[in-house]
């Protein structure tokens, strides 16, 4: 069972949010305090293991702390229907409802329990995820095995017959239990079990006004679930030679075992289906761990499973995965919000802009391309979490920029400026239109390459300085060199702006920088106006994908 749609309305920061999910997974990031927390506590409100109603709710539950703003949050299904909770819904006979509802019905938690979800907290303690918790995700795993095991049938040794295995557990546990458990004796030599069973069954038939062998006592140890339920997880240190239970260990070790137990489910391939959901994934784990987990979640996801998370590292996001990415802000005048880029909008785009036919498969392949090309992944994923985004060609423009913003006293980190470095200049309009899709504003920096006019290179160097251009409201078929609002594009290149003449690249490039501009006086004058621009730019981007009409 997966979420397709998620509609929240008047719920803690949100007023209205619309999102169509990932079926695999969906990440959603942004800064603190902007209502990433209110998304997952109104789903798992929906999903988790309390039957939801409104007896509990405060007035700071409503939007703007107003109890006239009514409350009601939707999930839509991949099976057709749509899960609700909400202040004020109607029936099939319109007549006015309030609470839980399935596609305009009532719903019983039974019924419920098909829908509900396995959510990993912040907190990664173990005891939170023990099978004795049904809800928890170790206890679904558990849940779902024990549901296979009242199924299968085996062969009893001992008379032929195939029998069902809950039958032949019952009849191996009433041995272990008259042989082993029930045999203990006290001082006296009485077996102390037979003792207090004939008495309870005696003395309770006593007080029912029943016969002795009208009434029998049975103490149940034939439900496997008890069994399952019980399991603990141990860990040992072949150091001192001793095991301690998981949940006494660091939390470090115990949000590690969260994600073996990830792993497990995953590689079992259960039929519960049901969707994940995870706080931070990346608490407590150095960034290998965190790499690694991110894999584990992805291959999850292939496995069948939706997973929503929360993060705030960079390694839990993949450009070439940016239909998988939410971006939440808010904004005094919406509230919660949030940010997302749908596929099929950069495909009607591109046959607006271009008349090129493609499919999501082959849109997503020529970005998962292009990040891989950009030459420092890290930041292409770090710059969602930017307030500002510089996006440059590459390695020279991704050095030099910084030492000349140390040199004024520009500290662009503290900013939330990301610099970018697309790898190639064909690809900078790709990644200007997607982070304008979030909303993130960009300001592009290029070579001109005018130098290349009458020379072979001509016709390529045009096509791709008209796509940057165009993308940024220009039509020209070379920049400028004006330092713009939101792009600067040298007349040729960045080699003859740095204040000296170099044909050096790159790393070679930024150490002759340094040795020979050491003081803010020899800076050349775009670099400060350059600051000024990026400091006055729009705190919210607009789209530029275009539309058919």
């Amino acid at each position: 069972m997966k979420i397709i749609r998620v509609k929240i309305q008047n719920f803690r920061s949100i007023r209205s949010i619309d999102i169509e999910c990932s079926s695999k997974l969906n990440a959603f990031i942004g800064e603190n305090s902007v209502g990433k927390s209110n998304i997952f506590d109104a789903i798992n409100w929906l999903l988790g293991p309390v039957y939801p109603s409104f007896n509990s709710t405060l007035p700071q539950d409503h939007y703007l702390g107003s109890i006239d703003n009514k409350i009601s949050i939707t999930l839509y299904f991949d099976d057709g229907n749509y899960l609700q909770l909400a202040e004020i819904w109607y029936d099939f006979r319109q007549n006015e409802k309030s609470g839980l509802n399935l596609s305009g019905n009532y719903i019983t938690d039974i019924d419920r329990q098909r829908y509900c979800s396995a959510y990993l907290g912040v907190d990664r303690a173990i005891v939170d995820y023990l099978p004795s918790n049904r809800w928890s995700l170790l206890g679904r795993i558990l849940l779902e095995i024990n549901s296979l095991f009242k199924n299968e049938e085996v062969l009893d040794e001992t008379t032929g017959e195939i029998i069902s295995k809950p039958d032949l557990f019952k009849k191996e546990i009433e041995t272990i239990r008259d042989t082993i458990l029930f045999t203990v004796k006290n001082r006296e030599g009485t077996e102390v079990m037979k003792l207090f069973i004939e008495t309870l069954q005696r003395e309770s038939a006593k007080q029912l006004n029943r016969a002795e062998s009208d009434f029998s006592v049975d103490l149940n140890l034939y439900d496997p679930w008890n069994f399952y339920r019980t399991l603990q997880l141990i860990v040992t240190e072949p150091e001192i030679n001793l095991s301690f239970q998981a949940s006494s260990l660091g939390m470090g070790i115990q949000a590690s075992i969260s994600i073996a137990v990830l792993k497990a489910y995953s590689q079992i391939k259960l039929n519960n289906s049901t969707p994940l959901f995870i706080d931070e994934p990346e608490l407590y784990l150095h960034p290998q761990a965190q790499r690694c987990f991110y894999k584990v979640l992805h291959e999850l996801a292939e496995s069948g499973t939706q997973i929503f998370f929360t993060t705030h590292s960079p390694d839990f996001l993949n450009v070439g995965r940016f239909n998988e990415i939410f971006l939440v802000r808010k904004s005094s005048t919406e509230g919660t919000y949030v940010r997302f880029a749908k596929a099929i909008d950069f495909i009607e785009d591109l046959h607006v802009r271009l008349n090129i036919t493609t499919n999501e498969d082959d849109l997503m392949l020529h970005y998962k391309n292009a990040y891989e090309e950009t030459g420092d992944t890290q930041k292409a994923n770090e710059a969602f979490f930017a307030k500002k985004i510089i996006l440059v060609e590459g390695q020279s423009e991704s050095l030099c920029l910084p030492y000349f913003f140390e040199l004024l006293g520009f500290d662009y980190i503290a900013e939330g400026v990301t610099i970018v470095r697309c790898g190639d200049k064909n690809d900078i309009d790709r990644f200007y239109r997607l982070y304008s899709e979030f909303g993130i504003p960009c300001y592009v920096i290029f070579d001109g390459d005018k130098n290349h006019f009458g020379t072979k290179h001509q016709t390529d160097t045009v096509k791709k300085n008209k796509a940057i251009l165009k993308c940024l409201g220009i039509d020209a078929d070379f920049p400028d060199g004006v330092i713009h609002d939101n792009f600067l594009g040298f007349k040729n290149s960045l080699n003859e702006e740095i204040g000296f003449s170099s044909s050096n690249k790159g790393l070679s490039l930024y150490k002759q920088l340094k040795s020979t501009i050491t003081s803010r006086e020899q800076i050349p004058d775009w670099v400060p106006q350059l600051i000024e621009k990026i400091k006055n730019m729009s705190e919210i981007a607009s789209s530029v994908l275009l539309k058919a009409h």
